[in-house]
């Protein structure tokens, strides 16, 4: 083998790795905040948008550099190394956050915090990796006829990275291996690979700075796993944060992490650092079984969905029922609930009457067809991320209750206030309220901490009088610690029922309905939840946002889009000025259909998480695709402008397919149609829009390279371009866009902002073709 070709197939693994590397880390990343910032999707944005505005400014401010570097295989290698030692250091100051910032276990971070640690914690990896990119296109530009070709190629080849890096990581590496583990094997790659890339290069005198660093790097992760240092370091960081308590377990599953805490006689279970309940609670176990059983006159079949093992469910056996269904998603939960709680907790689950169901509950109520239940518990909190948010929607209560005997009732808890309750407070309970109403016949709220929502079709069944609940207490022969005479005397008084009551109702007349595709009490609660932190500018700004006030802002943006095509592209040159702000709208647009699509097969199918890998590295091989088809059509091109044209084009079509697809899916009913649905179409949907973003990339590099000397700096431009939009498409879609406007909307706006990019390059390219 030639030194150049030993050369070749060396930068060819290092620019896969690039994206191999940056898929990894960041779905361990992710992971590690969300254990944090308790999975808030508001939390999520932010990081996310500073995962891709760090990478953007690596690319197009240090990729500038890119071309003046004269040694840029050693550059890349140093590069590299550093990036290996920055991956494990990134667990470690997240895990150290909460230490840091002095917060306590479950107590609420303010979001300036979240801010700014997520983005100074990420940019050192996410600029190298921006860096990474640009220094590659011009690395492998040196073995291209092309600098179009190269950056082309490297966009490909460090997509076919991010696709198998996701399936490995997903699927291999996070069912296998703790976070310091998984960072650990990630540095061996790029040691490996750094040293193979200068050992392969002509630059000799460079070898012995990157080699010797590299192999002392090496000798320490292999000593290091041979006596397992890194999962004792993962284990005390672990236990680092929960400062006061302790850590009893944490283990990860496909669905997160689940955690049991100890301080005192108490065990806590938090999933994804959110609190689910604490053993014993007595009061709080009580409360959530009896409230809704007592409503009914003679419950034989209950449904529970979520929170049993955590003395739940043992209450509801108190009761003389024939069947009790439970739902848990993540079979972890139950596992070590079994492995770690008291026997009296664990001994309702080998109850005959018993069955334990893993599965997404809203796909088995889907799935169900007859009427069976008399009571169905939701025990699952507040819809503080989206996830949550389905079991509380229009469409969810239609499935509920068409699953519900005649007579039966629905049961939820959500925390409220006994004395007071604050306009944002209220407007998210009056939406919760309004959407039960206009599906269930009578709704009642029973007042307190925790409110609890009875909702039924029998207008006769649902009462406040706290004696016919003892009474039916009494004739079950339930001996009641805080359900009882002295304490419901006080909590269901007529003050509080009619303050409660008045309150929710009047704030329902203004509160919009929830459903699956417009998620108003997802904001609702994202609005309370801000009111936490007093004096938020953050608080104040989403307050401000409403629907008009986004569809005016989308229509100047496309209004200001057009006059810069009517005055800014006015010569024959001027063509090249449209396609930067192309890039951008193509990088929006990927990041807020990906979401759509995740948010919407979520809302239909309910287990995002079992298909989350395959969809992501559907989008991952569209993106290759499209990147490898456009780096083969531009050599062919004599301009790119009709190619260009055709990306906004197909993306605004893309748009109006989906609310349509979606609609269709909704009411597809069956085995067959689930089958298409999960496996066919969400499979299809990504591929085609990364095909289409991919195809982007080498075309509008094409356009922009006016010479060969300014490869790295025009790469590094039109990645960071990309990368802003969809920062910004990340930062607003799931928190502002999709929650106040809804998906159909979202849709629609996203085909108005790319017909209008299309107008603009149909006015750039006449300009320019009446000039020649």
């Amino acid at each position: 083998m030639t030194d150049k070709k030993r050369f070749e197939k060396s930068s060819i693994l290092s620019i896969i790795l690039i994206g191999f590397i940056a898929m990894a880390s960041q779905i361990v990343l992710m992971r590690e905040f969300l254990l944090v910032f308790y999975g808030n999707e508001l939390s999520i944005a932010f990081i996310l948008a500073g995962w891709l505005i760090t990478g953007a400014i690596g690319s197009a401010l240090l990729g500038r550099l890119s071309d003046r570097i004269r040694h840029k295989a050693f550059i890349f290698s140093l590069c590299q190394l550093a990036l290996a030692a920055a991956l494990p250091f990134a667990v470690f100051f997240i895990r150290s956050l909460k230490t840091f910032l002095g917060v306590n276990p479950g107590e609420t971070i303010p979001l300036f915090p979240v801010m700014i640690m997520s983005f100074l914690i990420l940019a050192p990896i996410c600029m190298l990796l921006g860096f990474m990119f640009a220094l590659a296109c011009r690395l492998y530009g040196s073995l291209r006829p092309s600098g179009a070709i190269a950056s082309g190629a490297v966009y490909v080849l460090e997509a076919i990275g991010a696709m198998v890096g996701g399936l490995v990581t997903s699927f291999f590496l996070i069912p296998m291996m703790v976070s310091m583990q998984i960072m650990a094997v990630l540095s061996l790659l790029l040691v490996g690979a750094a040293i193979a890339l200068i050992l392969s290069s002509k630059e000799e005198k460079f070898r012995i700075y990157v080699a010797l660093p590299a192999l002392v790097f090496l000798i320490f992760i292999i000593i290091a796993f041979v006596y397992d240092g890194f999962s004792h370091v993962d284990l005390y960081l672990s236990k680092a944060q929960w400062p006061g308590y302790e850590l009893i377990s944490s283990k990860n599953s496909i669905y997160g992490n689940v955690a049991i805490v100890k301080r005192g006689n108490q065990l806590s279970f938090f999933n994804n650092g959110l609190h689910l309940y604490t053993v014993p609670d007595k009061q709080a176990s009580e409360e959530a079984a009896h409230f809704a059983l007592l409503e009914h006159p003679a419950p034989q079949v209950v449904l529970l969905i979520g929170g049993g093992v955590g003395g739940l469910l043992e209450e509801i056996a108190r009761h003389s029922l024939a069947k009790i269904d439970y739902i848990e998603l993540d079979p972890l939960i139950v596992k070590l609930a079994q492995q770690h709680l008291p026997v009296e907790y664990k001994k309702a689950l080998d109850d005959e009457r018993v069955s334990t169901i893993f599965m997404d509950a809203r796909y088995y109520i889907k799935t169900t067809s007859a009427a069976r239940y008399d009571v169905i518990i939701v025990n699952l909190g507040a819809p503080s991320t989206a996830q949550i948010n389905r079991f509380y929607t229009l469409e969810f209560f239609k499935e509920a209750k068409a699953v519900m005997k005649k007579g039966g009732l629905l049961s939820l808890g959500l925390s409220s206030s006994e004395s007071y309750i604050g306009r944002e407070l209220a407007e998210f309970l009056g939406s919760i309220y309004a959407t039960l109403k206009s599906v269930f016949g009578e709704v009642k709220v029973l007042p307190g901490e925790t409110s609890y929502f009875l909702a039924s079709d029998d207008n006769s069944s649902l009462t406040y009088d706290f004696n016919i609940l003892m009474q039916r207490a009494k004739l079950r022969n339930l001996d009641l610690k805080y359900v009882r005479e002295y304490y419901l005397f006080s909590r269901l008084s007529p003050q509080n029922i009619s303050y409660t009551d008045n309150t929710i109702k009047s704030a329902s007349l203004g509160s919009r309905i929830n459903s699956d595709f417009y998620p108003i009490s997802y904001y609702y609660d994202i609005l309370f939840w801000t009111t936490r932190f007093k004096g938020s500018l953050f608080s104040a700004f989403l307050k401000a946002i409403t629907a008009k006030f986004i569809w005016l802002f989308a229509i100047c943006g496309c209004c200001l889009i057009l006059v810069f095509g009517l005055v800014g592209t006015r010569k024959k040159e001027d063509f090249a000025r449209s396609v930067i702000p192309t890039v951008a709208v193509n990088g929006f647009s990927q990041m807020t259909f990906q979401i759509i699509i995740l948010l919407a097969f979520q809302i239909l199918y309910g287990y995002l998480f079992y298909k989350l890998g395959i969809i992501i590295t559907a989008y991952m091989t569209g993106l290759a695709t499209g990147g490898w088809l456009g780096t083969r059509v531009t050599p062919k091109l004599r301009s790119g402008e009709n190619a260009l044209m055709v990306v906004p084009a197909l993306l605004f079509l893309f748009a109006l397919l989906l609310p349509w697809l979606f609609g269709h899916l909704t009411t597809a009913i069956g085995n067959i149609s689930s089958w298409v649905g999960t496996d066919i179409v969400f499979t299809i949907l990504p591929f085609l829009s990364g095909a289409i973003g991919g195809f982007l990339f080498p075309v509008a590099n094409n356009i922009l390279l006016d010479k060969e000397s300014s490869v790295g700096r025009v790469a590094g431009m039109t990645y960071g371009m990309e990368l802003a939009g969809s920062c910004i498409g990340a930062l607003i879609t799931g928190t502002l866009l999709i929650p106040i406007i809804g998906i159909p909307s979202t849709c629609f706006m996203l085909a108005i902002l790319n017909v209008t990019i299309l107008a603009v390059l149909a006015m750039s390219a006449k300009t320019r073709r009446a000039a020649l």
